[in-house]
C-alpha cells in the first residue's frame, strides 16, 4: 500500500480552487472508468489533496466490469453480493442506494455531489 502525503478534501473552497480540484478528480475517475472500475464510494473522506495534485483513495468496494463477454452480455466482477447496499449514504448515486447495478454513472453522480 503506497503511504501518500496529504489531506481529505475539505471546503468550503475558492470557485477557483474547486475547479481546479474538479479537472483532476473527473480525470482520475475517467481513468479508471476507462479500465472498467467504478469507485462505488467517492466522498470528500476519499479525495486526497497532495502536493502534487488530487489522489483517489479507497477502491475497497471498487466494482470491475470486464465488459461484454459477448454481444449481449456482461461479466460484472465485485466482492458484494446481489442486492447489497454499500457506500456512503450522503454521496451515494439513486440506484446505488437502492442496491441496483451501478456504472460509471453512479460515479459522476457522487462527484456532483462532492463538487
Amino acid at each position: 500500500m503506497e503511504d501518500i502525503e496529504g489531506t481529505p478534501l475539505d471546503g468550503p473552497l475558492s470557485v477557483d480552487k474547486a475547479l481546479e480540484y474538479a479537472e483532476q478528480i473527473a480525470s482520475a475517475l475517467d481513468a479508471a472508468h476507462a479500465k472498467g472500475i467504478t469507485h462505488r464510494d467517492l466522498k470528500p473522506a476519499n479525495i486526497l489533496v497532495t502536493a502534487s495534485g488530487v489522489k483517489l483513495l479507497d477502491f475497497g468496494l471498487a466494482l470491475l466490469n470486464r465488459g461484454p463477454a459477448s454481444a449481449d452480455e456482461t461479466t460484472v466482477v465485485g466482492s458484494t453480493k446481489a442486492g447489497s447496499t454499500l457506500g456512503t449514504a450522503a454521496y451515494m448515486s439513486p440506484e446505488q442506494a437502492e442496491a441496483r447495478l451501478v456504472d460509471a454513472r453512479s460515479d459522476i453522480f457522487s462527484f456532483g455531489l462532492v463538487l
